[in-house]
């Protein structure tokens, strides 16, 4: 039987993953979780009331220094995830980061060249978007069964993160020091690398566009837009935001020569809807194997660090983020290359 891989979670700042990993840990037979660390006491203490892990620490070292942690889960806040990411790789140790993987890109660059460096697996959470990618829809897509794919329209109207379940505190979620950008890029940073894995395509031009509508107060955007034209020909534009309350809408429609398709949760009982000529019906779907988010990991690990590091498609990723957001602040078309 293969040794279990053992996992430690540091930082539950981005518990909305973090409680996520935990019960995924817990659940997988090929995962021991080895250690839960976090800052808060009390945040520690309720997680450990349904979360079973050898042990809880406040010190980060610690758990990145246990020689039965393989893979360190660092899911604190952006700017101190950097630091996090870099011991743990420096310590020998694989590591998910939280989403984006850095502030900017020179910050990415340098743990992505320490992870090669090393040999060690470096991931982003930001890439649970193409690991949701439904296969059957991207077949569809591939055989022509809307025809040319030309737009996409995605819209995410949620409401503000909170720092933990109970709170009302948005937490460091809307603090420009510790995270590079707010609600566009909150959540469309996963729309973005669902896309370039569903076409296969990579995004050669953006414009955005940012405000803050509801919350004016905030020291980042509460909603913005932009339009993203992929190598493929196709355009996305995608809508974030976090005025939402109550209902939170969240759909996505993909428009071709000979078809569309929808994926609304709230509209259709099937996950995927297709209308052509023939009709409208719901994408048959098969069984998907077993994952969740350190499904891919797990993998990863056990086949061994591979060059190029995959956390250079979180790389990209970020850069189309930061580029939507340079177009918000000067007007112009901007292409992701042009940020480094």
């Amino acid at each position: 039987m293969p040794k279990k891989i053992g996992v430690g979670v540091v930082g539950l700042e981005h518990w909305y993953t973090a409680f996520a990993v935990l019960r995924e840990a817990n659940e997988d037979p090929r995962i021991r979780l080895v250690a839960i660390a976090d800052r808060s006491r009390k945040r520690l203490a309720e997680v450990r009331e349904t979360h079973q892990a050898d042990y809880v620490a406040t010190d980060f070292a610690k758990v990145i220094a246990d020689p039965n942690v393989d893979l360190v889960c660092s899911l604190v806040n952006t700017r101190d995830s950097v630091a996090v990411t870099r011991r743990a790789l420096e310590a020998g140790k694989h590591v998910a980061c939280v989403k984006p993987m850095a502030m900017n890109l020179r910050q990415a660059d340098g743990l992505i060249e320490l992870a090669e460096r090393r040999g060690r697996v470096l991931w982003s959470f930001d890439q649970l978007g193409r690991v949701g990618v439904n296969p059957q829809l991207k077949s569809l897509l591939k055989r022509g069964g809307i025809g040319l794919p030309l737009t996409v329209y995605h819209m995410m109207e949620a409401g503000l993160p909170k720092s933990w379940p109970d709170s009302t505190d948005p937490g460091w979620w809307i603090d420009p020091k510790l995270v590079p950008f707010g609600a566009w890029a909150d959540h469309a940073i996963y729309t973005i690398d669902m896309l370039r894995g569903l076409f296969d395509a990579e995004v050669e031009l953006v414009h955005g566009e940012m405000a803050n509508r509801r919350y004016p107060r905030l020291k980042m955007e509460d909603w913005g837009l932009a339009a993203l034209r992929f190598t493929n020909g196709v355009v996305a534009v995608i809508e974030d935001a976090w005025t939402g309350e109550g209902y939170w809408p969240h759909w996505t429609k993909i428009v071709g020569t000979k078809g569309a398709i929808d994926m609304d949760p709230a509209a259709f009982k099937e996950p995927v809807m297709v209308a052509t000529a023939k009709g409208v019906a719901p994408l048959p779907s098969k069984p998907r194997a077993r994952g969740g988010l350190l499904s891919v990991l797990i993998k990863a690990v056990n086949s061994g660090a591979s060059t190029p590091s995959p956390a250079r498609e979180s790389r990209k990723n970020l850069a189309i983020a930061l580029a939507v957001y340079k177009s918000a602040k000067t007007g112009e078309y901007i292409r992701p290359e042009e940020m480094g």
